[in-house]
């Protein structure tokens, strides 16, 4: 794929910095790459869903707005995410879920950097808070690779705050029960962070998407 080199990256810094023109930039570039992909790997969940290449754009802004600020090594890294943070709010919409991005946006600064060598570049911050926050965007972010189910039980026992009891009536099963899936759930969830933490993004992505 031919780019300048770190033309993502710039992207993604200057957007950070709250420069719009960068942002639709990114979206403009992609889309259509993303909106195609989804529709060619439609998943269960989706195959009686059609959603327009606006449809596209629109989850691509709540994404990018709405989700822990991340530093992308590449295009390939970049639109392969995006593709996959899109299908998840496809499944959510299409479960009848109506949560909102902003109540679930973190106040934080930190910038998560998904490759080592971006890592380096980026200056730590003092301070328990920061380290804090910076430990909840990687989970945020952390939860765009888990299924459907997980993803939505994590969403609402930490960050809906729901009681088990309320999630598992919804859900038709015991409180009991629900409880031992999400501690495996948040098990496999720190795997995943530690993953993305060590630069393994690539690795997570489908094939054809982390190399295209």
């Amino acid at each position: 794929m031919d780019e300048p080199q770190d033309q993502t990256l710039n992207l993604l810094s200057r957007w950070h910095e709250g420069d719009r023109d960068a942002l639709m930039q990114l979206l403009e570039r992609d889309r259509d790459w993303i909106a195609q992909r989804i529709r060619a790997r439609r998943s269960p969940q989706l195959r009686h869903q059609a959603e327009t290449v606006d449809d596209v754009q629109d989850l691509m802004l709540d994404a990018l707005e709405y989700s822990p600020r991340f530093l992308a090594a590449n295009r390939a890294q970049f639109r392969g995410l995006l593709a996959r943070m899109i299908e998840n709010r496809l499944i959510d919409r299409a479960r009848g879920l109506t949560r909102q991005g902003k109540a679930l946006t973190l106040q934080s600064d930190a910038r998560l950097s998904l490759n080592p060598e971006l890592q380096a570049r980026q200056p730590t911050e003092p301070g328990q808070a920061a380290m804090h926050q910076e430990e909840l965007a990687w989970m945020r972010f952390g939860l765009e690779f888990l299924e459907a189910e997980e993803r939505n039980l994590i969403l609402s026992r930490q960050f809906e705050e729901k009681s088990f009891v309320e999630i598992a009536a919804a859900e038709g099963q015991t409180a009991d029960a629900l409880r031992m899936r999400f501690q495996r759930t948040v098990l496999r969830l720190a795997g995943i962070v530690q993953g993305l933490q060590a630069g393994k993004l690539a690795e997570m992505l489908p094939a054809e998407d982390a190399s295209n």
